[in-house]
């Protein structure tokens, strides 16, 4: 598991989908609201960060100076959209869980 203080070090650093793909680069680290510990990252995407979208950073891994997801691309570009203000509603943070097919906690189901 990659901690916050590992996160905090990689600001603007690129996140890379399962197959290497180049998502885009870090924004800022979401804590989990039950957990307390790092579970998404908001990723700055497309001509000078114009969109931000939400990873989940459960099973991410620091590698070569960026993050590695295990998602595709395209499955983390089209993750529902909220503001990135700093911190996840229970409801938002669920519907993600959801979307990536999370169990509500720091780890996949399988």
């Amino acid at each position: 598991m990659v901690t916050y203080e590992q996160l905090g070090e990689m600001y603007d650093a690129e996140v890379v989908d399962q197959d290497g793909h180049k998502v885009g680069g870090l924004d800022q680290v979401y804590l989990d609201n039950g957990t307390g510990e790092p579970a998404w990252v908001s990723v700055r995407t497309g001509w000078f960060g114009g969109r931000k979208i939400f990873c989940p950073v459960s099973n991410a891994v620091i590698r070569d100076g960026h993050i590695e997801v295990p998602y595709p691309v395209e499955m983390i570009k089209d993750a529902p959209d909220f503001p990135c203000d700093g911190h996840l509603t229970e409801d938002e943070e669920e519907q993600l869980y959801d979307y990536y097919a999370i169990d509500e906690g720091p780890a996949p189901s399988g």
